[in-house]
């Protein structure tokens, strides 16, 4: 009997130790890390805001190839839910609750127990060619389970998906140049949108001086010149090929946005292109500006690359060939968003 009661008493230190010291332990929990990808940002982000990829990278996912898993929603988009069921890595889902194009990817982490964590993948362009990546999480442990934070790192799980990643993207063939105008327009759309969705009519005709343009001015001037431009590309694709102009070419694509986008360079725009502030609603503005941009999407996903490369005409910026063109627009749209970023950012922007 006495042996009995020694091997309870035994048995009871040993479960309360552990309980004791997680009262020591923190409940919170924050883990990350980070990597280089020889791989442009486009190219890299297009790849892993799909949470269903992590399948191919992720250790945790690796771990339990048996797992049953289960989609809901659209991939890659907010609302998105990817649940899991396993003999190694359990019951769960992972959420996508925001998006930002070509920057970061949030989802969050439900594991059955305690408070959801919220987890994340950034993309920071480190060169054109090259672009950081960073995987985290951060959360709440309940005792006594944030015990297990002594024993297990999830770091070494972001290291190693990283190390995944990264073998997996540069191992890919790029995708071609229809992919990357497509990715670029659709970036343009969504910075716009960030920037000018949520202001108020007073926010949107605010001009810093007398002489600055108000931010209803530069999306009406986004509309009109993308109209202008899309409408010269199309007279334009009505002319004979002249490949043999393609010598006189001096800017690469890349010379062409960095040019458009570089506001330290002002320039005059003709009065038919200046905007009257006809825009109290920036809603109203996106929608015109979609609409708008519903035939260049779809003249780009119809139109052979080479029938664009092979028409040369002349522009401010000297020879450029069609596809340029297309290029162009888009990149007037990143110019005046960074303008719009101005706008909000002077000292007297109104509050709402």
């Amino acid at each position: 009997m006495k042996i009995l009661k020694r091997i309870i008493i035994v048995l009871l230190i040993i479960i309360a130790i552990p309980l004791l010291v997680a009262l020591f332990v923190s409940k919170e929990f924050h883990s990350e890390r980070e990597i280089v990808i020889d791989k442009p940002s486009w190219e890299v982000f297009d790849y892993i805001k799909y949470v269903k990829n992590q399948d191919n990278y992720g250790v945790w996912q690796l771990s339990d190839p048996e797992a049953k898993f289960k989609e809901e929603g659209t991939d890659g988009t907010v609302g998105y839910k990817y649940s899991w069921d396993g003999k190694k890595v359990g019951k769960g889902t992972q959420s996508i609750t925001n998006v930002l194009h070509n920057e970061k990817l949030e989802t969050e982490l439900d594991f059955g127990f305690g408070e959801p964590a919220q987890s994340y993948i950034l993309t920071e362009e480190v060169s054109p060619d090259q672009t950081k990546v960073t995987w985290g999480i951060s959360g709440k442990t309940p005792y006594p389970w944030n015990l297990m934070g002594l024993f297990y790192d999830m770091g070494k799980d972001f290291e190693g998906g990283l190390e995944n990643l990264k073998k997996i993207l540069e191992e890919q063939k790029s995708p071609d140049d229809w992919a990357f105008a497509l990715n670029y327009y659709q970036k343009t759309m969504d910075d716009l949108k960030n920037n000018v969705s949520d202001l108020s009519a007073g926010q949107l005709h605010f001009r810093p001086s007398d002489t600055a343009w108000s931010i209803s001015q530069c999306l009406e001037h986004i509309i009109l010149t993308e109209a202008m431009i899309f409408g010269m590309l199309k007279e334009n694709m009505n002319k004979p090929v002249n490949p043999e102009r393609r010598a006189e070419i001096k800017l690469s694509d890349k010379d062409i946005i960095a040019m458009v986008t570089d506001r330290s360079e002002k320039y005059k725009a003709p009065e038919m292109l200046i905007g009257k502030g006809k825009y109290d609603d920036a809603k109203q503005a996106l929608q015109d500006l979609e609409a708008q941009r519903t035939e260049i999407l779809s003249f780009i996903n119809n139109t052979p690359l080479e029938e664009l490369r092979n028409r040369v005409s002349d522009s401010p910026a000297g020879a450029t060939d069609a596809y340029q063109s297309l290029l162009f627009i888009a990149g007037h749209t990143a110019r005046h968003t960074l303008q719009i970023e101005e706008i909000k950012n002077a000292q007297n922007f109104p509050a709402q």
